[in-house]
């Protein structure tokens, strides 16, 4: 009776557990964003395909890094959500989209109309951030989750709408997801407003070396999740983008909802604990569970590339075993540092996060060399190359972060 009393608390803890629920949404929406992009994969040429998955890559990109820190910062010190910080906001997210759109013009020749879709998906994920942040610091998770993922939803819409009008073209999917950005952010600034009496004034003058600081820490993370795709048009045929689309979808989509579920809610938690023996409780009970959820994906992944791959694409990619080998071992890495990435923003200080800010550039630096060394041995070399630098960046930050979990003793001595 005892040993079955203990099991059923275990059950009801992970049930009620804020990581697991994070995951069951980041699920719901990953499920949305993979299915999207297999849908588009077999509806679309492979030419029009990767086109689709460039300018995706570079609106996943460009939409979380507009706000320049304003939304962590909103999560940290729960400033007030009023027009003084909205006029920052737009400001910032206007100029970073605007550096986009220069990049997607002069690296990748994008047809201009594509750069205005860049420009407002980028502006409308800033706004939506900012919002959800909002929403997160409240632990308010569900909601806050069902904003922020709300264009990978729309994004299924985007692909069902391909499929039912025969469109052969990858830009009206691309216009439905940008107007599933512009929607999102009209929607969450209402909700947030509506509840003015939140937080604390807008400290004056506004603190933007610390909102620089988390931006720059978030930055090389969020160049990371997309540099496969960035690098592989310049490295290898654009057939290659198209492939790693659909491997994405199916194998590295999995992890990405558990490298952003991790940390969700794990970040207010630690900041909430009173006492280095809760911290420690808590991050050892979120290591044993995301621990388990690795392995549980790695299966899923397994079971799932060759019965999407014959019954769903037809065989019309070649998921080898090597490419699928790849996709795990990158998607581990990238597991690692959303735990540690949480660490740091919970724990650290701010010089340890512009340590760890620099050493996250530096991987970044490490993964394009690799990537570029990995190139020789085709697409499976890039994506190990990509992987080092996830390795290296969770490495940094677990090593610095680690004095803020010693015992207070452990401390005292030394």
């Amino acid at each position: 009776m005892t040993d079955a009393g203990t099991g059923l608390r275990q059950i009801k803890r992970l049930r009620n557990s804020p990581t697991l629920r994070s995951v069951v949404v980041y699920g719901a929406s990953g499920a949305g964003f993979a299915g999207a992009n297999l849908l588009l994969a077999y509806l679309l040429p492979h030419q029009e395909y990767a086109l689709f998955t460039l300018v995706l890559a570079l609106v996943n990109l460009a939409a979380p890094a507009s706000p320049i820190g304003i939304d962590a910062l909103v999560l940290r010190r729960r400033l007030e959500i009023g027009p003084p910080l909205f006029r920052r906001l737009l400001l910032v997210s206007s100029i970073v989209s605007l550096l986009f759109v220069l990049v997607g013009s002069l690296l990748y020749d994008l047809a201009p109309w594509l750069l205005v879709l860049v420009a407002a998906s980028s502006i409308g994920g800033a706004v939506t951030a900012v919002a959800g942040a909002r929403l997160q610091s409240e632990q308010r998770f569900g909601l806050a989750l069902s904003l922020t993922q709300s264009p990978n939803i729309v994004l299924m819409v985007a692909a069902l709408a391909t499929w039912m009008a025969g469109w052969e073209a990858a830009w009206p999917a691309l216009c439905i997801s940008a107007l599933g950005y512009t929607t999102a952010a009209m929607g969450g600034w209402s909700i947030v407003r509506r509840e003015h009496a939140y937080g604390q004034d807008t400290p004056r003058p506004f603190p933007w070396g610390e909102a620089l600081a988390l931006a720059g820490l978030d930055a090389s993370g969020l160049l990371l999740v997309q540099l496969d795709r960035l690098v592989i048009p310049w490295l290898l045929p654009i057939n290659a983008l198209a492939l790693y689309g659909v491997l994405a979808a199916i194998a590295g989509s999995v992890f990405r909802v558990l490298q952003m579920g991790v940390g969700y809610s794990l970040i207010p938690r630690l900041r909430a604990a009173e006492s280095i023996e809760q911290r420690r409780h808590l991050v050892r009970h979120e290591m044993l569970l995301v621990g388990a959820l690795m392995v549980a994906a790695a299966l899923a992944v397994l079971v799932a590339v060759p019965l999407v791959q014959r019954f769903l694409l037809h065989d019309k990619y070649e998921l080898t075993a090597p490419l699928v080998a790849a996709v795990l071992v990158s998607g581990v890495a990238k597991v690692l540092n959303a735990f540690a990435k949480a660490l740091v923003a919970g724990l650290a200080l701010p010089d340890e996060v512009a340590t760890v800010t620099l050493y996250g550039w530096l991987s970044v630096a490490a993964a394009i060399a690799a990537a570029v060394v990995g190139a020789r041995w085709g697409l499976a070399g890039v994506i190990y190359g990509v992987g080092l630098g996830w390795l290296m960046r969770a490495l940094v930050a677990f090593r610095i972060t680690a004095r803020h979990l010693r015992p207070a003793e452990t401390l005292t001595a030394s």
